[in-house]
């Protein structure tokens, strides 16, 4: 059954409210023609995935993300139509790292899910101030791509430190030989 204009009107302004939430939007396609989409249990699968990493995934008529994306002075880097197959919105809350891993572990196994790009909208004087369309930036599908293959925080941390570690314990390993050598000198000269 057809949407009223009103049902139309409440769709473009919740979800301009999600986005004025969001500190990065991600455009995705979940249909190709000729491939084979995500079904409604990889979907639900995929939105609960998200929602653990603080992001939500928004399926919309590409006329009424135009409209949306119209009212945050975004249209000019964006146009729906002209994305392919059925578009989806990423919206990530807090980190965008996680919520892009989600997405590129399950393109891999479903060739019809695309990442296309995604678009940095956070502002540093934060949500509450943003005027609509403040502080845009475009974020490539390589970025994207790479930012899914990046390693967890706790590994990154963990190479960091072992990298900051491994010229202190050289240090103390080279300190540590004139003294060794010291002692052995003395217990030489003790016998």
């Amino acid at each position: 059954m057809p949407k009223t204009k009103a049902q139309k009107v409440e769709i473009v302004n919740k979800m301009a409210e999600k986005i004025k939430k969001a500190k990065v939007l991600v455009f995705t396609s979940f249909n190709q023609r000729g491939k084979k989409g995500l079904n409604f249990s990889e979907m639900e699968k995929l939105k609960k995935d998200l929602k653990k990493a603080d992001a939500e995934y928004v399926v919309l008529k590409k006329t009424l993300l135009d409209l949306v994306l119209q009212k945050f002075s975004i249209s000019d880097e964006v146009k729906a139509k002209e994305l392919n197959g059925s578009v989806a919105v990423l919206l990530a809350y807090q980190d965008l790292v996680e919520p892009v891993k989600v997405l590129h572990k399950l393109s891999k196994k479903n060739e019809a899910l695309l990442l296309y790009f995604g678009l940095n909208i956070e502002d540093p004087e934060g949500v509450a101030s943003r005027p609509y369309g403040a502080g845009k930036k475009i974020i490539s599908k390589d970025i994207l791509i790479e930012l899914a293959t990046l390693p967890s925080k706790e590994i990154l941390i963990g190479r960091v430190v072992g990298v900051i570690r491994y010229p202190l314990s050289c240090l103390v390993n080279a300190l540590q030989g004139n003294i060794r050598g010291l002692v052995g000198v003395l217990s030489q000269i003790k016998r």
